[in-house]
């Protein structure tokens, strides 16, 4: 790689510079802080939305200059980098310990879609590179041990962990801004179907109110259930 060219900020390469080069930042005392700084991003993102957090809306929540800010992130992108991985560690939490390996899953995959749903200004900004992140990598080791212990090997184990944490963020990423449990969005997707050419849709005509009333729950569910059940087939 070229030494001029910039490298993107939460790639592996990005990651490993920055743990390489740790020893080598000026310490300084500050009431800044890295966690504190990615919170408050997170905050005005729930708040405010995505297009209002720039550096200096950030600035000004923390109360501090934008040199100030610069000194702990280079930039924009480095900051989301940072605020996602605070995001993913405060999503991820280990389950129950007496809970068996299908529960577990569930349980896991139902609590990270929750919280991801309850800030639904995260989800745009969750992408590969995040999968890097040390709360992202945390949350890979956890699902390695957890697959690994019921017979997957390491390579199938790590493609599971990645197949679930792929389902469940773009379960909620493919429904942000639709509510499919409203009355209301059900009524209008009846009369959308129901409007159709019944020759070039004839299965969304003829089964409109029953598919107008599947929500993203429902949907969810089943996707997450034929997950576990092809496990436990491979397993067999």
């Amino acid at each position: 790689m070229d030494d001029a060219t910039p490298i993107r900020a939460g790639t592996a390469a990005w990651w490993l510079a920055r743990t390489e080069n740790a020893d080598d930042r000026p310490r300084r005392r500050r009431m800044l802080s890295l966690d504190l700084i990615a919170d408050t991003a997170l905050s005005v993102l729930d708040t405010e939305g995505a297009e209002a957090l720039t550096m200096r809306r950030l600035a000004q929540q923390l109360r501090c200059s934008q040199a100030s800010l610069y000194r702990h992130v280079t930039s924009r992108d480095e900051l989301m980098v940072l605020a996602m991985d605070r995001a993913v560690g405060q999503g991820l939490h280990p389950p129950p310990e007496d809970l068996g390996w299908r529960q577990s899953v569930e349980w896991q995959a139902h609590s990270f879609r929750d919280f991801l749903l309850a800030h639904p200004g995260l989800v745009p900004f969750l992408r590969g590179t995040e999968r890097l992140s040390p709360s992202s990598l945390s949350g890979m080791e956890h699902s390695l041990g957890q697959f690994i212990d019921i017979g997957l090997s390491v390579r199938e184990a790590y493609a599971t962990a990645s197949a679930f944490a792929t389902f469940v963020v773009g379960s909620v990423q493919f429904n942000l801004g639709v509510d499919t449990a409203s009355p209301m969005e059900q009524r209008l997707r009846r009369r959308l179907y129901e409007g159709l050419d019944p020759d070039r849709y004839p299965i969304l005509v003829a089964h409109a109110d029953e598919l107008s009333r599947m929500g993203s729950h429902e949907e969810f569910e089943f996707g997450l259930a034929a997950l576990l059940d092809a496990i436990e087939a491979r397993l067999r």
